[in-house]
């Protein structure tokens, strides 16, 4: 496509959409070549402008579009080692996630009060702060427990009468 038909269309598409449409080329390939061409965006108005467009209308874009760089093909042992990478990755990702579901299995098998007792770290990553409005004398009742049990006792309490309606 030339860059003056194309600089006619950015007044009515945007770019991405032209890229999309007419273009065997990105919006970010397409936008580096017309930088590359001189061409440039005025803020506040729609669409690519170049100063001296008589000189550049008639060339294609693909003449500006920047070179890629050329990946290397892996041969067969970067290949093999590659696999084996993944492969050493993904069992010690099953192994970590094993492991933590044993412990959190561990962690159930413990009643309400050995939670609170034992302090277990695993699940304090699970606590998740939120405030309420309570009554006064609910507050008055919480602020007579020791500041370290208020939460687990009314997280106890919140849980059993949800246990006992069945919710949770």
């Amino acid at each position: 496509m030339k860059i003056g038909d194309l600089l006619a269309m950015t007044k009515k598409e945007s770019l991405e959409e032209i890229a999309k449409e007419y273009l065997t080329i990105g919006k970010t390939a397409a936008r580096q070549a017309l930088k590359n061409a001189g061409c440039y965006c005025k803020r506040g108005s729609r669409g690519w402008y170049h100063d001296n467009l008589p000189q550049i209308a008639e060339r294609s874009i693909y003449d500006f579009v920047p070179a890629r760089k050329a990946r290397p093909k892996p041969n067969s042992d970067n290949e093999k080692a590659i696999k084996a990478l993944i492969a050493k990755a993904d069992s010690q990702i099953r192994a970590e996630t094993k492991e933590k579901a044993d412990r959190e299995n561990e962690y159930d098998e413990f009643d309400a009060i050995d939670r609170i007792l034992f302090r277990e770290e695993l699940m304090r990553d699970h606590k998740t702060y939120k405030g309420f409005y309570w009554d006064a004398d609910i507050i008055e009742f919480i602020e007579s427990v020791s500041d370290e049990y208020q939460s687990e006792l009314m997280n106890e309490i919140v849980r059993s009468v949800l246990t006992r309606k069945g919710v949770l």
